[in-house]
């Protein structure tokens, strides 16, 4: 083996190692010290040391007021350090656009949103309101030692596996566009490229950052239904980025045409629109009132969506065999009145119901979660290759 070669061995081991350091910091931000990497890692204490002091250096992680423990030296819990390096998550939906500023600790720092009919305008025009929108969050931001990691825009559709163009987005119309090519952003000198994902992986990566480790099927509801799936504290999102669109899953073949073009989706039933019109509501807050009214049109929508989804996530759940499920937006919201005829048929529809019980949970401020979650994408380089993001501070 040459120097040069065993040079970037040694290279790779320890941006590897730095790797998994951030990771266990990540997932336990505030509440883990050196000693407790040390162990669930497997390394020697003197080089989590050397790591976690390379990290501090490099502004991506930072020190808590030491805890005196029952024996041996008090420990000293690492954090996320928030504010020096943060990220840009942008959505695009059928009616709003919104920029936040992420930070390492998944803390949106800043937001500007706009509520206007996007489906109205061109990919072109969207793409230039949303960049003032950026602009416009990044304001507070721009001091010379704030590293931008990047920005991930989170659409309602399927995206290509690169990120770039729009295969389907049945309620945004965007089919064929790519944002990316649409975006033009500087910060502090530098341009930001831009990546774009589905909107509910993007959520899902929020509830993800509060239960590392857990496996869940997440389902929350805005115009349409939108879902993804957690196994182990990782999103799956199938070979070709595509999992997860319980929405349209058919649970009424002879039921009302999907802006898919099927006919019969759980979307059609239990997505706002729908749901609206067969309670013969105006808003989702008007139908909330009525529910609680026990308004008897009201109370059948509600029934009827609930069975629905209890039929789509009944299938999930015997193809998954995951046992937790967590509503956002609307259906989370009507909980209290889905909860009885979705369990029933849960109870009857899930093969081993009775030998395992299935939670189902509400999952809050989904609204804002799909923005955040790009956020949080966007750090993916950071927390993957730390060992890059950290070099000019350590080698100074």
């Amino acid at each position: 083996m040459t120097t040069q070669d065993a040079g970037m061995t040694q290279s790779s081991v320890r941006s590897a190692n730095l790797a998994l350091v951030l990771g266990r910091i990540v997932a336990n931000s505030g509440s883990i010290s050196r000693a407790d990497i040390a162990h669930q890692l497997g390394m020697t204490r003197s080089t989590v040391s050397r790591l976690v002091d390379d990290l501090v250096i490099g502004q991506l992680v930072e020190e808590g007021e030491t805890v005196a423990g029952a024996r041996g030296r008090p420990a000293v819990p690492l954090g996320l350090r928030g504010g020096t390096v943060i990220s840009l998550g942008l959505e695009v939906n059928v009616e709003r656009l919104v920029a936040t500023v992420v930070d390492l600790r998944g803390e949106v720092r800043s937001v500007a949103q706009r509520d206007v009919d996007v489906v109205a305008m061109t990919p072109a025009e969207a793409m230039t309101a949303l960049a003032a929108l950026a602009e416009e969050a990044l304001r507070e931001e721009a001091g010379e030692d704030v590293r931008v990691s990047g920005a991930v825009l989170a659409l309602p559709g399927l995206l290509d596996r690169d990120g770039r163009r729009v295969l389907r987005a049945p309620n945004l119309g965007w089919e064929g566009a790519e944002p990316p090519a649409l975006w033009d952003f500087t910060f502090n000198g530098g341009r930001i490229d831009l990546h774009a994902a589905n909107d509910i992986d993007c959520s899902a990566l929020t509830v993800i950052r509060e239960d590392p480790g857990g496996s869940f099927l997440y389902v929350t509801g805005e115009v349409g239904i939108g879902s993804a799936v957690a196994l182990d504290g990782r999103l799956m999102t199938g070979r070709h980025g595509w999992a997860g669109e319980l929405g349209h899953v058919c649970v009424d073949p002879d039921g009302a045409l999907c802006g898919c073009g099927a006919n019969g989706c759980l979307e059609t039933v239990a997505g706002a629109r729908f749901l609206l019109a067969a309670a013969g509501q105006p808003t989702m807050d008007a139908l909330v009132e009525a529910a609680a009214s026990g308004d008897p049109r009201t109370l059948a929508a509600i029934e009827h969506a609930a069975r629905s989804l209890g039929i789509a996530l009944g299938a999930a759940l015997n193809l998954l065999d995951v046992s937790t499920v967590r509503l956002g937006g609307h259906l989370g919201v009507l909980e209290p009145w889905l909860s009885g005829p979705l369990g029933d048929e849960l109870g009857v529809r899930v093969m081993w119901a009775r030998h395992s019980g299935i939670e189902v949970e509400t999952v809050s401020e989904a609204p804002l979660r799909s923005a955040k979650g790009a956020g949080l994408a966007a750090q993916s380089g950071v927390l993957t290759d730390p060992a890059g993001w950290i070099a000019p501070l350590v080698e100074r």
